[in-house]
């Protein structure tokens, strides 16, 4: 299984960047002026990959066409293994750091297995960098109860995740990805065992398998805009081909390809015919028409305001009160710039403010709630994600009007969210209690609400 890499050693060595105290590990093959992006599944090592036969020729034919970026997301491979946060949210953002540090602003994302998710996601809350997806081997969600989870996921039910991690090394989980055509021999067993063994460790397997047991994007697909064209193999052990059905279904500009004898990695089987539709797809430069298309985007919303404001304006008098704003405006803005959100406007006792993930959004509105408390003041604040339209200088939409509705429910010193938002937000430390569900004015229907009751200290 192991063959000469057709690259040096000093081009396979991983680059380093680092922000916000995470370090990634990245390599940049070619220097295209087109860039192709890859987003790897729940574990990986860039330099380990180039062990296995077909790998790194992939990747070279690649770049006679594009400057190809690989990486390790954060918590295992070559990237900072040991990480608090671990969430969909701080993976997503992983992408970003990775393009903003080889000077990526727009990129054809080919993300397989996990990362076809993540990918996904990123194409939703960042249309504006994102030319062209690719998807291969991917899932939407996990679990579900009209969904027929793959092999490996029966196999961890089965014998229990305490088993599955105790065997973590031992190269079976990793063999589940090759295709069934590959004859398993005592070599492939040992670059398997050799690739667990570099990948991560039991505990972080275990933590990044739970995450992603979790996972479901199946809500946020109808958001991504850009052209993608999926890759699902027939003979896929790890992940069943019925599970493309979800991005198929939702994604609405989507090519579908179905394999054969590919499995679940998308260099070992039919490498050729899959280089061939990846580079014919990113070549193509048919564009969307519409060129107000990223002009919308998946956003978290976040409306909050000083309850009780117009008593306390009486109390105070119109001078101090004014004052008090002013503060009040200068903890909003220090927040929202902290936790990397765009403030779009204040509303004399209030604000709207958006963020690229709902994880930033809490700690922000936590973060501004235990502020004011020097003020003397107190805060409500209402959260939710979904489409926005941006237009010059504000934001509109039917989310929008949904987040304002959620938190005119919400009570003095209450973070309320909606419950599509939590989804993302696992392993964030963040904790929620049922609100319940309510009836919103200007919506059918009743809404299920959480409220943020603690946000653990590493998050914060």
């Amino acid at each position: 299984m192991r063959r000469k890499s057709v690259f040096t050693e000093s081009e396979k060595k991983a680059k380093y960047l680092e922000r916000k105290g995470i370090k990634l590990a990245y390599q940049v093959f070619g220097n295209q002026p087109r860039d192709l992006i890859i987003v790897p599944g729940v574990v990986s090592n860039v330099e380990f990959f180039h062990e296995m036969r077909g790998y790194s020729q992939f990747i070279k034919t690649l770049t006679q066409h594009f400057r190809v970026i690989t990486f390790d997301k954060r918590g295992n491979g070559l990237s900072q293994r040991s990480v608090e946060e671990l969430t969909p949210e701080t993976r997503i953002d992983d992408i970003k750091y990775v393009m903003d540090e080889v000077g990526s602003k727009k990129a054809t994302l080919f993300g397989f297995s996990e990362g076809a998710a993540l990918s996904s996601l990123f194409a939703a809350l960042h249309p504006e960098r994102v030319k062209k997806l690719i998807l291969f081997g991917g899932m939407a969600r996990i679990a579900g109860p009209k969904w027929m989870p793959g092999p490996i996921f029966k196999f961890i039910s089965k014998l229990g995740m305490n088993s599955v991690v105790k065997n973590w090394g031992n190269g079976e989980f990793f063999l589940k990805t090759f295709s069934s055509k590959v004859i398993v021999d005592n070599k492939i067993r040992k670059l398997a065992k050799d690739f667990e063994a570099s990948s991560c460790t039991k505990h972080e397997f275990n933590k990044l398998v739970s995450l992603i047991h979790q996972l479901d994007i199946r809500p946020f697909l109808k958001d991504v805009q850009c052209p993608t064209l999926i890759m699902h193999s027939e003979d896929d052990r790890l992940v069943p081909i019925e599970s493309a059905n979800d991005f198929v279904q939702n994604i609405q500009n989507v090519d579908f390809v179905k394999l054969k004898e590919a499995g679940h990695i998308f260099w070992a089987g039919e490498s050729d015919y899959i280089l061939e539709k990846v580079i014919d797809f990113s070549l193509d430069d048919e564009e969307l028409e519409n060129e107000g298309a990223t002009q919308r985007s998946l956003a978290t919303i976040m409306f909050n305001d000083i309850v009780n404001s117009t008593n306390l304006q009486r109390e105070l008098g119109d001078t101090a009160w004014k004052e008090k704003i002013q503060s009040f405006i200068e903890i909003l803005e220090k927040n929202i710039f902290e936790c990397e959100g765009t403030l779009i406007k204040t509303m004399g006792d209030g604000a709207l403010a958006i963020f690229d993930g709902p994880t930033k959004a809490i700690k922000c509105s936590f973060g501004i709630k235990n502020d004011v408390k020097k003020l003397g003041l107190s805060i409500r604040a209402g959260l939710h994600i979904g489409e926005i339209e941006k237009l010059e200088g504000d934001i509109s939409g039917l989310n929008v009007n949904l987040a304002s509705r959620i938190q005119s429910v919400a009570s003095g010193g209450q973070i309320l969210v909606s419950d599509i938002l939590t989804s993302l937000v696992l392993g964030s430390g963040v904790t929620f209690e049922e609100f319940g569900e309510v009836n919103l004015k200007g919506f059918e229907g009743s809404y299920k609400l959480k409220e943020v009751t603690s946000i653990s200290k590493f998050a914060l």
